[in-house]
């Protein structure tokens, strides 16, 4: 590992890179433990943010949403309005269907609407935000228009300064930028997430013989927890190969055939369809935990609740149809299959065009299956290790399977870039003497 770490900083680009990246992550992170103005920095608790959608929000931006920070959205909007505008680009809106096979002048006005839109979600999201903690928890200073859109405002600009850090990481630095933000915040919240848990598992002010135990329970967590991050790297980097053979000609006589493969990962979903069942769950109850407490609101919040049993089978389910639906929307059979044919590109055994795209869809769907079978056990072990473990809150269920699905993906994707530059050789022009 040492070699690996000075090979990476005796090349002079990447080392720029990296130090470009590490100041970008440190400017995202001193933002996000500044309150924004106006808001009572003690107003909000964990176990108050923790609760329904605004947990997921939490986990995702970090804990910026607990300290209401200028950065308290994060990247959660433009990542809602890039998943929106590939959603409308599927032969639902036209105009935007046609951009995306424009190349890339397609993708500049395409990304040109999904800041706009983002800037819309933003200010849809900070205004529901603090007006639903206002009349819950009494975070503002004085409760009038002009706090309530200066806090809205603010949050909009936190927004859109997020979005534009990662796109300067992306652009300059190493890595996914949005990607990085994400993982930067969910990494920051690790430490103080093994301490609580040691704390709650450990009191010393019982017995030798019941802190013993404690210690016990508290080793067998962090032993499921390592065993959870191996789990997830084995799966990330799990794929099917498809084999490929591409013919080259001279002029009209067919020389040789290049073979190579095309991957489809186990999980081509990521982390996107525990995200959306979970967010489908959460809103509700969320909404219905600021309303008056009744029959229905509690047979409601019984329901969605996937600590309850019902609750449970609906999340399983959905974990499931959205790791199909995401997955095809990824990977596009039918482009696929195009691409191939007009570069000379067949599968071995398969005719091209219409039987090519069908044998894709075919194998996505078959490996989708273990895919999704992958994020409902990471998502069902933390909780039954709730269960097990009598933890309150969501906490510990974000990091032990979104979270470390995220950072995992994000750490692997970042090492393989990185590894990519440290064995790309430099050639700097040949001078004649």
């Amino acid at each position: 590992m040492l070699d690996f770490l000075k090979s990476v900083f005796k090349k002079g680009e990447l080392r720029q890179r990296i130090i470009f990246t590490l100041g970008i992550l440190f400017v995202f992170r001193l933002g996000a433990g500044i309150t924004i103005p106006s808001i009572k920095a003690n107003a909000l608790t964990s176990s108050a943010v923790n609760n329904g959608i605004f947990g997921l929000m939490n986990l995702i931006g970090g804990g910026q949403l607990e300290r209401f920070s200028i950065f308290s959205l994060g990247v959660s909007p433009y990542i809602t309005a890039s998943i929106i505008m590939e959603l409308l680009s599927m032969d639902v809106i036209p105009i935007l269907t046609q951009w995306s096979k424009e190349g890339n002048n397609g993708k500049k006005k395409k990304d040109r609407v999904t800041r706009y839109l983002t800037v819309v979600l933003a200010a849809i999201q900070g205004g529901s935000l603090t007006y639903a903690f206002d009349k819950g928890y009494n975070i503002l200073d004085n409760a009038n228009f002009y706090t309530y859109a200066y806090v809205v405002v603010v949050m909009i600009a936190g927004a859109m300064f997020a979005m534009w850090l990662g796109d300067q990481i992306t652009q300059k630095g190493i890595g996914n930028g949005t990607s990085l933000l994400i993982f930067t915040g969910i990494v920051s919240n690790l430490p103080n997430a093994f301490i609580t848990t040691f704390n709650s598992l450990v009191d010393f002010s019982k017995g030798s013989q019941d802190v013993a135990l404690g210690v016990l329970w508290y080793i067998i967590f962090v032993i499921v927890y390592l065993a959870i991050v191996i789990f997830v790297v084995f799966n990330e980097g799990a794929t099917r190969k498809i084999p490929i053979l591409y013919a080259s000609s001279s002029n009209t006589v067919m020389r040789t055939k290049d073979s190579t493969h095309m991957p489809i990962k186990i999980n081509s979903a990521g982390v996107i369809p525990v995200i959306f069942a979970s967010s489908v769950l959460a809103a509700p109850r969320t909404i219905i935990s600021f309303m008056k407490s009744t029959e229905i609101t509690k047979t409601i919040d019984t329901i969605l609740n996937y600590q309850q049993p019902v609750g449970f089978c609906l999340y399983m389910i959905m974990i499931i149809l959205f790791a199909f639906f995401y997955s095809n929307l990824q990977i596009d059979a039918k482009k696929i299959s195009d691409d191939l044919k007009k570069n000379g590109g067949s599968i071995p055994g398969v005719r091209t065009g219409k039987d090519t795209e069908n044998f894709i869809k075919r194998v996505l769907n078959r490996v989708t299956v273990v895919g999704a079978i992958f994020l409902m056990i990471i998502s069902a072990i933390p909780i039954f290790t709730q269960v097990i473990w009598s933890q309150s809150g969501g906490n510990t269920l974000s990091l032990g399977g979104t979270g470390l699905i995220i950072i995992t993906g994000v750490a692997l994707e970042t090492t393989k870039q990185i590894k990519t530059l440290v064995t790309r050789k430099e050639y700097h022009g040949y001078i004649r003497k």
